[in-house]
């Protein structure tokens, strides 16, 4: 090949990595970060342990804690306090009452700052006693470098998250049924008929989104997280500090790029048969794995893997389902991938009838030797 045909290759070559490069990082946000739950690092990130504040995404934080209360069916007082928030608003007034559920809904779906206010009051007794439990709970979540101030996400003293804590957070909301089943509805329709319409633009317009938050105040700017599922495949997203429009077309690009380059791959099925190991008094007895074990890999990254059963030593029954008995670590180029702990199928009692009469004919043979062999001993004198 000459010189001139090596130039043009390394040319295209260049263009093909320029291009892929620009679509990798076709976001404009300051910070930003793509997560999913089974993979350690982010996909993709930009400054995203860089603090910002929080805007509305607090709300989230906010969801959480009244979902986890189990206390939705509860009736909330709205204080003059709480009346007086300012910014979105869903208009409480004082004396007014609603279900906490119903507050949740108007925080995750329209903003409403004084619907989050109003949880604060309920569930922590008062507004800083709930920003302590808000903190209390981030730092449990590993949300290390985050500090809330109030309940909404409102402009305060000393109140920041960053974009990694944010996604940590939407990963864990997204493990919440009642969570996704409020953030990923369209419309919510109170009982004093107000209907509550998402302000989450991506939901029911990009493929997979199931729930998120919207945020903005003049400090944050425009704040966006994501919450997607394709294909048992879980991301998050989150955007900090986006102009204008930005926060959607950045939240799309991350989203479509994290289904595009990657895949969720099953390891270890739950309930999967994974050998059979003899333990005294049972027998052969049949070993599962306690749980499935998957991993997030890029589409180029999928290769053989290798699994070795490690079984606890002196099994004796009784065993239950559930009864970690060992584990299976599973292996790829003799590097430690995943492991998950081996259990049995169903419950093997200590004493079976089968096993009981056995137990019983030994007995009785045994006894009867020793009967015979007194009787010929006592003969031989």
């Amino acid at each position: 090949m000459g010189s001139a045909a090596k130039f043009v290759v390394a040319l295209l070559l260049l263009c093909v990595v320029m291009t892929s490069s620009a679509y990798a990082l076709a976001v404009n946000s300051p910070r930003a970060i793509l997560v999913t739950p089974e993979r350690a690092e982010p996909l993709w990130n930009r400054a995203a342990n860089t603090r910002h504040a929080p805007a509305s995404l607090a709300k989230v934080l906010t969801a959480v804690l009244a979902i986890e209360s189990g206390r939705l069916d509860e009736h909330v007082l709205i204080t003059p306090l709480v009346a007086a928030v300012g910014g979105s608003s869903l208009h409480l007034r004082p004396g007014e009452r609603h279900t906490l559920r119903e507050l949740v809904y108007a925080a995750m779906l329209i903003s409403a700052n004084d619907a989050s206010a109003a949880i604060a009051e309920h569930l922590g007794g008062n507004l800083a006693g709930f920003s302590a439990m808000m903190n209390a709970r981030a730092g449990e979540l590993g949300m290390s470098n985050s500090r809330f101030a109030n309940a909404h996400g409102l402009p305060e003293s000393g109140q920041f998250s960053t974009a990694a804590d944010l996604a940590r957070l939407g990963l864990h909301a997204a493990s919440l049924p009642q969570f996704l089943a409020i953030a990923g509805r369209e419309r919510f329709t109170m009982t004093n008929g107000r209907v509550l319409v998402n302000q989450n633009r991506l939901l029911g317009t990009l493929p997979g989104v199931v729930g998120g938050k919207t945020g903005y105040t003049d400090e944050a700017g425009q704040c966006l997280l994501v919450i997607a599922k394709r294909d048992n495949l879980t991301l998050a997203s989150v955007v900090l500090g986006a102009q204008g429009a930005e926060m959607w077309s950045d939240s799309t690009a991350l989203i479509e790029h994290g289904f595009a380059a990657f895949q969720r791959e099953i390891l270890i099925r739950g309930r999967q048969t994974l050998g059979v190991v003899d333990i005294p008094l049972a027998g052969q007895v049949l070993l599962v794995a306690e749980r499935e074990l998957t991993r997030t890999i890029t589409r180029a990254e999928r290769g053989e893997y290798n699994t070795e059963l490690r079984v606890k030593p002196r099994l004796f029954p009784p065993l239950r389902p559930g009864d970690k008995l060992g584990e299976v670590v599973v292996t790829q180029g003799g590097q430690e991938i995943g492991r998950v702990h081996v259990t049995v199928p169903a419950y093997i009692p200590l004493l079976t009838s089968t096993r009981l009469l056995g137990l019983v004919v030994a007995i009785s043979l045994g006894v009867g030797m020793s009967i015979l062999m007194r009787r010929r001993r006592k003969c031989r004198k």
